[in-house]
């Protein structure tokens, strides 16, 4: 190798260095505008439409049983604030702030990882520890930055139609499925930085998500095994009714945990993983 090139391999390592983070965030920046926007959207039009749909919506809720609100979130949709957990914040919104944080940390490891991208970086002077935080913090704001694109358009939405959405409690919302999306992320982070494989790291953690969900909606229709609802990290991020009642300091400790320990635990394995240059 010629002086020139180990020359220009360790500018592009320095290089590398000083804008991972920066690189980290503008990889996934667009997907991040889609999906907000797209979610934030919809936000906007449920305003309005609650309004019109308000009449038929109580009619409705008087009659579903109980069982089947739980898949809604265990919101009364006859409210303002019901009406958004059951219709975008039960599924809608946080799956698409789960995939904006999967996709993140698994092709921000295992995608660059694929494609042979990592190796240069890790390679160089740069402590492994540093880069896997640079990405780790790309992806929380990944998360929360989606999210708050979709809370501003329910606020939108609400404006318009007159409705009383608490900021504080859109907040609140905000807060849990960011927190409830970085646990999903920190697994698929895990599962890309084991296998090397980004896109079989986003199936399984969106998988493991739909199941999770499934958990909580569906065993509360049955007596016998509704009490284990609280097993699933959507029963916390959901069940407390963040929307309509504000943040519950234990469910968002919990979430917090959750995501915590897999996003250490990605770390420590990333330091440790032999990646080829």
């Amino acid at each position: 190798m010629t002086t020139t090139t180990i020359d220009g391999v360790r500018g592009y390592q320095r290089f590398a260095l000083a804008n991972t983070f920066t690189k980290a965030l503008a990889d996934r920046a667009l997907l991040v505008l889609i999906a907000g926007l797209a979610m934030g959207a919809f936000n906007v039009m449920m305003g309005p439409m609650f309004v019109a749909l308000e009449e038929a919506i109580t009619e409705m809720m008087e009659a579903l049983p109980e069982g089947i609100m739980a898949i809604a979130g265990g919101a009364d949709m006859a409210t303002a604030d019901g009406f958004y957990t059951g219709e975008m914040y039960s599924i809608m919104v946080p799956f698409a702030v789960i995939y904006v944080a999967v996709a993140s940390a698994a092709k921000a490891f295992g995608g660059e990882m694929e494609h042979q991208t990592i190796g240069l970086v890790a390679a160089s002077p740069i402590r492994r520890t540093r880069l896997a935080v640079d990405k780790v913090a790309a992806m929380v704001i990944h998360a929360f930055a989606a999210a708050t694109i979709m809370a501003l358009g329910m606020l939108i939405g609400a404006a318009i139609a007159d409705l009383d959405i608490s900021t504080a409690n859109t907040i609140a919302i905000t807060v849990m499925v960011s927190l409830l999306a970085c646990a999903a992320g920190g697994l698929a982070m895990v599962i890309s930085i084991i296998t090397g494989r980004g896109t079989l790291a986003i199936l399984v953690a969106l998988l493991v998500s739909v199941l999770a969900y499934a958990w909580s909606s569906f065993l509360p229709m049955a007596e016998s095994v509704a009490d284990l609802a609280w097993l699933s990290p959507w029963h916390h991020y959901i069940g407390t009714d963040p929307l309509g009642s504000g943040i519950d300091l234990a469910s968002a400790a919990l979430l917090l945990i959750l995501a915590v320990v897999p996003l250490v635990a990605g770390v420590y394995l990333f330091r440790r993983r032999d990646i080829a240059a």
